[in-house]
């Protein structure tokens, strides 16, 4: 079962279309398939990415939040999330 897909359109060189129309006929595929392929690639690149950084963040005594990413010891953690559907005693 394949995920739904989202209706995204944007305008791209002549040489990205022939680039892409080239791959197409080169595997049978067609030129949405293939730039969808190209950007989940990238995405999967940038989620590593961030990853490693912040990790190399946190080993070298840094904040994830310089990432613009907030920590809950900021007070935006879950804890401090408003209401608790757990009773506190």
């Amino acid at each position: 079962m394949s995920l739904p897909l989202k209706d995204f359109r944007l305008g791209i060189t002549e040489a990205i279309d022939i680039w892409l129309d080239a791959e197409a006929v080169a595997f049978g595929q067609d030129k949405a398939a293939i730039a969808r392929g190209i950007l989940q690639e990238w995405a999967k690149r940038k989620a590593h990415a961030y990853k490693v950084a912040a990790r190399r963040l946190t080993a070298n005594g840094m904040q994830p939040e310089l990432f613009g990413e907030e920590t809950e010891e900021a007070g935006h953690g879950a804890a401090d999330g408003g209401v608790s559907r757990r009773e506190r005693r």
